[in-house]
């Protein structure tokens, strides 16, 4: 009886532990993926700042950054936007990571 009992309570605290192991899993992969979303955000901004150093104007597009200055853009696991509204001010930008890309 007392064998089955140890069992028992090493089964639930196994199984516990488990769980707080795959949440915690979980977590850090969902924080990494927003760590890197935002370091993808932050190179095109330093691009388009750049590009607005070097060529006195802010770059039409994301492509013009990848073909000029390098960024590599990867529209299967983002989504970019990017608005231009004011040739002379910076343009709006997000980036997107696309549901269910891991």
């Amino acid at each position: 009886m007392k064998f089955k009992r140890v069992s028992i309570i090493s089964l639930i605290f196994i199984t516990i532990f488990s769980l707080i192991l795959i949440f915690s899993i979980s977590s850090v992969h969902e924080n990494f993926q927003l760590n890197q979303t935002i370091r993808v955000e932050n190179a095109i901004k330093e691009a388009i700042v750049q590009c607005y150093a070097l060529e006195g104007s802010y770059p039409p597009s994301i492509d013009y950054l990848a073909k000029n200055y390098g960024i590599i853009i990867n529209r299967d696991r983002y989504i970019y936007h990017y608005e231009i509204y004011v040739s002379n001010m910076k343009p709006v930008l997000s980036v997107i990571l696309k549901e269910g890309v891991n």
